[in-house]
């Protein structure tokens, strides 16, 4: 029997139905576009917002008021996943140059956190704990907070790790299984050290049983949003029970291999390799009781 850890399901409200995700007359909009596969994505706490171009080697960067998109590192060392940490830096997985990178928002100057290692996504906790998805080596690494930096293989796994991220309390680490149709939680003790995994999502797949997961983003109340093989899917924490729902990329695109909600609640973006749309979401269906 599937394990779910108690805290979700305690918290789990059933989920809107897909045509209820989207606000009424809304349809997608092109948010950037003629990319050779744009990827990680991250707000600031300004609502700014940022993207990187894998292969491109680019971070750009979209005001949140004025919509003029800018090209703030052109050798980015292939930054793939992206997160803004509670100090305002943003943390990127620079795989190419084997390096977690942070960018100063001010200057957009970048050092490196940690060298040495593959790296796909990245997650950050309050206090600064960065825990980042290595495919490569299949282990998922933690770097303790400045000024230490010290890093350690948090789990060594039987499987390529992909898309990560924190839950809304930071109890539990959430990481995706690329090649399958599994999102494992892992528990967030108060070392920072991570304990005995469970999976906690399955989500549909194609028919040969890839479902290549990746960008993910865990709501208040334990749904998940998550770019797939079919495209975007929502979740329920008990999705043996309740089927997770599929809104398939728009327009005949690839498979979606990023998502993000806007900080107020009110957009998706999600990412299809050559562009980024966003809809606005009916908020009362994805937030019910808020």
């Amino acid at each position: 029997m599937k394990k779910v850890l108690p805290f979700l399901a305690a918290l789990a409200m059933p989920l809107p139905a897909a045509g209820d995700l989207f606000a009424p007359g809304s349809k997608w909009d092109v948010v950037t576009d003629g990319h050779r596969f744009a990827e990680g994505m991250a707000f600031d706490f300004d609502g700014h917002f940022l993207f990187t171009d894998v292969p491109n080697n680019q971070l750009f960067r979209i005001d949140g008021m004025s919509g003029k998109k800018s090209l703030v590192d052109g050798a980015s060392g292939r930054a793939n996943g992206i997160i803004f940490g509670p100090e305002g830096a943003l943390y990127g997985c620079s795989s190419g140059d084997e390096a977690i990178y942070a960018w100063d928002p001010a200057t957009w100057k970048k050092k490196a956190v940690t060298r040495g290692t593959a790296s796909n996504d990245i997650a950050v906790l309050e206090d600064g704990t960065l825990y980042y998805t290595d495919p490569k080596a299949r282990t998922v690494w933690r770097v303790s907070p400045a000024p230490d930096r010290k890093r350690e293989a948090a789990a060594v796994l039987g499987w390529g790790p992909n898309g990560i991220g924190a839950g809304p309390d930071g109890e539990t680490l959430y990481v995706a299984e690329f090649a399958s149709a599994r999102v494992h939680g892992f528990p967030i003790k108060p070392d920072r050290t991570l304990g005995t995994p469970a999976v906690i999502y399955t989500l549909k797949v194609p028919q040969d049983g890839s479902g290549k997961l990746d960008g993910l983003e865990v709501l208040p109340g334990g749904r998940l949003l998550i770019g797939t093989a079919l495209g975007i899917q929502m979740a329920h924490p008990d999705s043996e029970k309740v089927a997770p729902q599929v809104i398939p990329s728009p327009g005949g695109r690839p498979r979606c291999n990023y998502v993000r909600l806007t900080p107020d609640g009110l957009y998706l973006y999600a990412a299809f390799g050559k562009d980024i749309l966003r809809r606005k979401v009916n908020a009362a269906a994805l937030f019910p009781g808020e």
